[in-house]
This record gives structure tokens, C-alpha cells and sequence, in this order.
């Protein structure tokens, strides 16, 4: 149980976590804006989002702890400079969609967010499989998200 005792990997759980959790409070009235929006008949409910992405970022605090202890250096690099990008590009699409109520440019974000998610998905089922299997609920959920978006794009 030595990972569990490295403080490592606490620090990165905490750190992305909190990290995650401010791109929400930086999301002014996102529970009015989502319920003022015509949702397709697959939406979840508001209420639905919160306790899914703390399970996400903790998920993500993991993986980072993983790549930060990768033995090679410049594996660990891409890695990084993949899982800071796709945090960027996740924090922004809040700001995005809930602040400037912007659906097109949440929509650009997300399509940005998905791909690099695919192309990091594929570098890790190669060089560190656990992050692989640690991103995938995010992946499936920024699949689902990004399906979610489009049909408020088109619908509202």
C-alpha cells in the first residue's frame, strides 16, 4: 500500500479537485441558464452534474498522480502538457456556456476538448494504461456532454 501513503498522490487528488470545483463557482446562475434553455429529452437534471464531476476530478486528481510519477521523463511531458490543455479547455467551457451563455463557442470548446480527450485516450492505452482507464468515465462523459451541447446549440 505504498501509493496510498504517498502524499503525492493525496496533494493531486485535493489539488485537481479544487481546481475543478472553482470552474464552477466561476459559473454564474449555471441553474437558472441550464433550466432556461430547451433541453432535448436526454438531459439530465441539474442536480445530476455536481456529484458526477466531484467523481470525475477525483478520477482526474489520480491520473495526474500517475503521470507525475511516470518513469520516463519525456513521456511524462506529453502527458502533462495534454492533461493541463484538456483542464484549460474544460475549466473555459463553463465560463462559456454558463457565464456568456455562449452555446457556439461551448460547442467549439467542446469539440477542441473532445479530440484532444481522444488523442490523450490513445498516448496513454500506450504508455500508461491505468491513466487510460482512469480518463475514460471523463471521456464518456465529455462524449455525452458534447452530444448534449450540440442539441442546445440547435435547439435554442
Amino acid at each position: 500500500m505504498k501509493v496510498v501513503k504517498d502524499w503525492r498522490l493525496w496533494a493531486s487528488i485535493i489539488i485537481v479537485t479544487l481546481l475543478g470545483l472553482l470552474s464552477g463557482i466561476f459559473s454564474i446562475n449555471a441553474g437558472e441558464y441550464y433550466k432556461s434553455l430547451i433541453l432535448p429529452v436526454f438531459a439530465p437534471p441539474a442536480w445530476l452534474f455536481g456529484p458526477v464531476w466531484i467523481i470525475l476530478y477525483i478520477l482526474m486528481g489520480i491520473t495526474f498522480y500517475f503521470i507525475l510519477t511516470h518513469a520516463d521523463m519525456q513521456q511524462r511531458k506529453i502527458m502533462l502538457s495534454m492533461f493541463i490543455a484538456q483542464f484549460i479547455l474544460n475549466f473555459i467551457w463553463s465560463g462559456l456556456f454558463f457565464t456568456l451563455q455562449n452555446n457556439l463557442l461551448s460547442v467549439i470548446d467542446i469539440t477542441l476538448l473532445w479530440i484532444l480527450l481522444f488523442i490523450q485516450q490513445a498516448f496513454y492505452s500506450k504508455y500508461k494504461p491505468v491513466a487510460m482507464w482512469l480518463m475514460g468515465p471523463y471521456f464518456l462523459w465529455v462524449t455525452f456532454a458534447s452530444v448534449l451541447n450540440y442539441a442546445i446549440l440547435f435547439l435554442n
